[in-house]
This record gives C-alpha cells, sequence and structure tokens, in this order.
C-alpha cells in the first residue's frame, strides 16, 4: 500500500473562500488606458520676454502673413532696396508705432505697464523720434552716436540672454522680437546708407557718447524708482517690473507687494545687483555696437549673430 503524500504547506490545506481569488494565484491585471496626445507645448519657456507662451500662438491666423509682411518689407527697406530716406522712416515709424501701442494695451491689462522704462522700450521711442526730428543738423553728432549704439548694443545683445525667439504666431511675440533686433537694422540703414557722418569718432568716443548721454540719465532714473517702487500708492507699487521677473518671479500682484515693503532689504539688494549685471552686460554691448559703428564687415556679422539667435530661439516651439 503506497504512502501517503503529505501536504507541501499548511496553506494548501486551507480551502478556497468562495468568491475570492486565492493568494497564490495573481489576478491579471487590467490594460492601462490608452495615453492622451499630449497638447501643443513650447520646449523653450525660459526667455522673459515671452512671458508665459500661450498655446493660441502656434495656431494658424491672420497673424502669421501680416507679421512675415511686415518683417519682409523691413529687412528689403533697410539692406536691399533703395528708397528714400522719409520712406524708409515712414515705414519703420508705422510698424514700430503700432507694435508699442499694442504694447501699451497688453501691458495695461496684464498690469506690466512698468515694463515700459526698461531701455528697450525707452530706446525704440528714442530712436523713432530722432528719425523725424534730428534732421537738418537739428540734433548734435553726440546724441546719433549715442542713439545708434543702444540700439545696436544693449538692446540688440539683450536677445542673447532673453532668449528672444522669431515667431510670427501672435502680437506678444513677434513685437518682442522687432522691439529688439529692428532697431539695428534701421540704425545700419542710417549709418551706412544714408547719413554721412562728418568725423568717424573712436570706440572711446562712441562708448562715452552713450553713457552719457542715454544710458547714464537712463540708469540712475530707473534705479530711484526701482528703490522707492515699494512706498508708493498700492497701484503703482504693485505693479510689476522687468526686474521683477528677475527676482521674484512667479508671484501674484498681492505676493509682490507684500515681499517688497515687507522684505524691503533683501527686495533692494536683489535690485542693485540686477540693475549692476545690467550695467555690465550693457558696457559689452556698446563695445560691440561701436566696433560695428566703424567696421562695416562687424557690423553685417553682429546682424547676422543676433538674427541666428533669435531664430534658435524660436525655432524652441513644436506642435
Amino acid at each position: 500500500m503506497a504512502p501517503k503524500q503529505r501536504d507541501a504547506s499548511p496553506a494548501a490545506r486551507v480551502p478556497p473562500v468562495p468568491g475570492k481569488a486565492s493568494q497564490c494565484t495573481a489576478s491579471p491585471k487590467e490594460p492601462p488606458p490608452p495615453a492622451k496626445a499630449a497638447p501643443p507645448t513650447f520646449k523653450r519657456q525660459t526667455s522673459i520676454y515671452a512671458l508665459t507662451p500661450d498655446r493660441r500662438w502656434l495656431r494658424p491666423s491672420w497673424a502669421f502673413p501680416l507679421y512675415a509682411a511686415a518683417l519682409g518689407l523691413t529687412l528689403l527697406l533697410c539692406f536691399v532696396w533703395q528708397p528714400s530716406y522719409e520712406l524708409l522712416r515712414l515705414q519703420y515709424t508705422f510698424v514700430g508705432v503700432g507694435l508699442l501701442l499694442y504694447r501699451v494695451y497688453y501691458y495695461a491689462h496684464k498690469e506690466r505697464i512698468l515694463y515700459f522704462i526698461d531701455l528697450c522700450f525707452v530706446s525704440s521711442i528714442f530712436l523713432i523720434w530722432s528719425l523725424w526730428f534730428c534732421t537738418d543738423g537739428r540734433c548734435s553728432q553726440e546724441w546719433l552716436w549715442a542713439v545708434y549704439l543702444v540700439a545696436q548694443g544693449p538692446v540688440a545683445g539683450a536677445t542673447f540672454p532673453l532668449q528672444t525667439p522669431l515667431t510670427l504666431h501672435h502680437p506678444e511675440a513677434f513685437e518682442s522680437f522687432f522691439l529688439h533686433a529692428s532697431p539695428m537694422w534701421i540704425s545700419y540703414a542710417v549709418r551706412w546708407r544714408w547719413a554721412g557722418f562728418e568725423t568717424i569718432p573712436s570706440v572711446g568716443q562712441l562708448v562715452a557718447a552713450a553713457f552719457w548721454k542715454i544710458f547714464f540719465p537712463w540708469f540712475i532714473a530707473y534705479l530711484i524708482f526701482l528703490l522707492v517702487q515699494p512706498f508708493l500708492p498700492d497701484k503703482i507699487a504693485g505693479y510689476e517690473t522687468l526686474v521683477d521677473g528677475l527676482i521674484l518671479p512667479s508671484l501674484t500682484t498681492e505676493q509682490r507687494l507684500n515681499a517688497k515693503r515687507q522684505k524691503y532689504s533683501s527686495y533692494a539688494k536683489g535690485v542693485l545687483m540686477a540693475t549692476s549685471l545690467h550695467a555690465v552686460l550693457s558696457s559689452s554691448g556698446f563695445l560691440a555696437a561701436a566696433l560695428a559703428f566703424q567696421y562695416h564687415e562687424v557690423q553685417i556679422v553682429w546682424i547676422l549673430c543676433v538674427f541666428m539667435g533669435c531664430l534658435i530661439s524660436g525655432s524652441g516651439t513644436n506642435t
């Protein structure tokens, strides 16, 4: 008689519980639901002037052909065709003022109207004003040098740290590019194709003119305003500035206002550091612009570097 086999384990002698799967048998897993298609996104979101990229910028609209035409016409007038000086300044003024007015509306709606005290906007206003009121010797040579150097140096050079993209999908996107890149085009046309300067100044003379005529007065006024802004009425004190985007990012108006007033020493230290960095980068931009003023080859290379940098930044979008 064969001997009885012993159970492999005590668990084997436990009868299965009705309605429940055995603990020794793994229940089959249900397949995961299919992943939803990701919505259109921006690969590059670190540009301050891009602000908060909107997916609407990626949708085809009337903006693309309109801004492409404005861009192409501006480039042709500045570098290829031989229009009159009056036609050149009229076309540039029409496009530039139109985009600036849109920016006023946009920033007023977003409570970023104080972005207009930044050097880039001040330079654009000075440039357009000079195109109309600095003819027939009504402005000094030093002033014209200063306008040229600020447009060619700090404003154009800001496209690199700000990663300003060349995109044609939305007014805010295109205006950021046009604000920084186009002043060097019109300055090139005035310097090398229309205006004949009596003498070619040295690099030191050019940098000194830009520094004392425009940059230093603006810098002092800008710094003073930033330091006293927390003590102004709530409406003005709560407005965001470009420096806030660096030292107080992603805060609501109330949070930003409290941070400026309750932690003023920390805020003031951040302002001094940010404006000092601005001054250092602007100085290097003045040097590049001064060399571009003296040498046509340097001017062309500098324009291409800025344009290609904006193209690369703009290529960081996908659908």
